[in-house]
């Protein structure tokens, strides 16, 4: 399947099918990388990875309408990120470890940092290795295709933009809490659950598309806020990881200037995240969708206007 399969809703179409439709297909191209070799590549796995979130957010907007068809295919999904899920953890780590050398490069020298990044891939490459040696690869590619069967059958109850209205409220409203919650005790915990609800909200937005140039800077915005708090995270599982590496920290003065350089990190990326999502969680959750929902009937009457044209 293509790479480039549109994660966009078209609104002259059935929601309620092409919401079936889009998930069977990211679900169906995830089991197509997996189900290819019994060791499939680390893009392979990545890129399944981000089809099955796309399908969990497809699946939660319906379960937020009251739909039907969906009762089994959530579990079957969580098993399957879970055993992706180690595979881009440990990747994340390689990239930050990169990202914290560049950064501050005082804190080990040359040779330590090779040394983590050997030993990082290394994990990465046992993580791999163990799936496709307990068959996990296969087996996850099989739970895929069954569920890229089931897809067909989810249903929503309402049609139209009503149909994404109750999931992208619920979302809104979740990420909105989050956010407050996160800003109150600067806890890394409460801004992961925010990073969450921000990649749940920029999924199901990005449903909907930019009809409207204010929703088309809220994708942007989302996803810009969703990469700088993954790296947020990632940085705070490193910390703990190095800071419990004795060839790096040494002493307790050592531990402090690790703490020290990532929590500036944490703090710029925290920063960023929340000034860029400011007018999104300015607003209240049905204010919100009333603003998604002006960009939706914006991409429908200009697709109105497109099809008269041709038929004049």
């Amino acid at each position: 399947m293509p790479g480039g399969m549109a994660f966009e809703l078209r609104p002259d179409k059935s929601t309620r099918r092409a919401l079936a439709r889009i998930a069977g297909r990211q679900l169906g191209a995830a089991g197509d990388r997996l189900g290819a070799r019994a060791n499939p590549s680390e893009d392979a796995i990545h890129e399944a990875r981000r089809r099955v979130k796309k399908a969990r957010a497809v699946l939660a907007l319906i379960e937020a309408d009251r739909g039907r068809g969906v009762a089994k295919s959530d579990k079957g999904l969580r098993a399957v990120n879970r055993r992706l899920s180690p595979v881009r953890d440990a990747s994340a780590m390689i990239e930050t470890l990169r990202k914290l050398h560049a950064q501050h490069p005082e804190l080990f020298s040359e040779h330590v940092y090779a040394r983590l990044r050997r030993r990082m891939s290394a994990r990465m490459q046992d993580v791999m290795r163990e799936a496709g040696r307990s068959g996990g690869w296969k087996q996850a590619g099989r739970t895929l295709r069954k569920l890229e069967k089931a897809a067909r059958r989810w249903r929503t109850a309402h049609k139209g933009f009503a149909a994404l209205a109750p999931g992208i409220r619920k979302t809104h409203r979740r990420a909105r809490k989050a956010l407050a919650r996160a800003r109150d005790t600067n806890a890394a915990a409460d801004f992961h659950e925010w990073r969450k609800a921000v990649k749940a909200l920029w999924y199901e937005v990005r449903l909907v598309g930019g009809g409207s140039p204010a929703i088309a800077r809220d994708i942007r915005a989302l996803r810009s806020a969703e990469t700088w708090l993954g790296d947020d995270h990632n940085f705070v599982v490193l910390c703990g990881e190095l800071g419990a590496d004795p060839s790096v920290c040494r002493t307790v003065p050592d531990v402090d200037r690790l703490r020290s350089a990532v929590d500036a990190i944490q703090r710029r990326l925290r920063r960023q995240a929340i000034a860029r999502t400011r007018s999104i969680f300015a607003a209240k959750p049905r204010a919100y969708v009333r603003r998604v929902e002006r960009a939706w009937d914006a991409r429908q009457r200009d697709r109105s206007r497109r099809s008269r044209r041709r038929a004049a």
